[in-house]
């Protein structure tokens, strides 16, 4: 068993920008892992908090890394994680979670917020439950709207656990056409939009993408199950459907690329 995971990593100064398979020990203290977190992302290790998550199970997996003398191991962190990095010393309240504009995934991330006393939280008007409720309302018709979700659907689009689809989904089907080109918004990866449906019962919406580099989370299987096809392991990505833009998103030419 090896000692290293490989962990995205995201940061909340950084709204577009997502370092992709960080090699981390497990086994090393998480002082240490936020020292060489620091040589990525310029955050002093004294002044950042991190979490961790799993994007296809955030409510079950997220954890507070906050006890410096652990390890990642200690806290179950495992590949293709993600590590949340937040700046104590430059946050930006309405930055939480670099904006991520899905009302539910927010509320499963509702912790990643400052601790402070309830009554003074409450006088703040620029806290993350005010920010969630702002989103709430306007989002409010399109999440509680219906949503298609029977075993087929046109556009090649299926929705695997069985419910009957409804005439009015909570989504333009011509924009998210199989087949049409599209980024994801973390990290600009792009590709072609394989899946669309629901992974569970309840009004969130998944898709799936066949991506252009090796960048992503899935192999086109969801526990054990196939979904769509791509090139091989890394090539798919699987995420909430607010995670894409579709669009003109050619591939990238490797020439114009930055390292960062």
């Amino acid at each position: 068993m090896s000692d290293f995971v490989k962990v995205d990593l995201v940061h909340n100064l950084y709204k577009n920008k997502k370092w992709k398979e960080i090699k981390l020990n497990k086994f090393e203290s998480i002082e240490n892992v936020k020292k060489k977190i620091y040589t990525h992302t310029g955050t002093p290790h004294n002044s950042m908090d991190l979490y961790a998550y799993d994007e296809l199970n955030i409510e079950n997996s997220q954890v507070h890394l906050s006890n410096d003398q652990l390890c990642l191991n200690d806290y179950h962190v495992k590949d293709n994680y993600t590590i949340y990095i937040q700046d104590r010393n430059n946050a930006i309240p309405n930055d939480i979670i670099y904006h991520i504009d899905d009302a539910e995934k927010l509320n499963q991330l509702k912790h990643f917020k400052y601790e402070m006393k309830e009554e003074e939280y409450e006088k703040r008007q620029d806290t993350f439950r005010n920010f969630i409720k702002k989103l709430r309302a306007r989002g409010e018709g399109a999440l509680q709207g219906g949503a298609p979700n029977g075993e087929s659907h046109p556009n090649g689009q299926i929705h695997p656990n069985g419910e009957d689809p409804l005439d009015n989904p909570p989504y333009d089907e011509q924009t998210y056409q199989i087949g049409n080109r599209c980024r994801i918004k973390i990290g600009d990866r792009r590709g072609v939009l394989k899946f669309v449906g629901k992974l569970k019962k309840g009004n969130e919406f998944s898709v799936g993408v066949d991506l252009d580099e090796p960048l992503g989370n899935s192999d086109g299987t969801y526990q054990n199950k196939f979904l769509f096809e791509c090139k091989g392991s890394k090539y798919g990505y699987l995420g909430n459907i607010n995670s894409i833009e579709v669009g003109d998103f050619p591939p990238f030419d490797i020439t114009d690329l930055d390292e960062f």
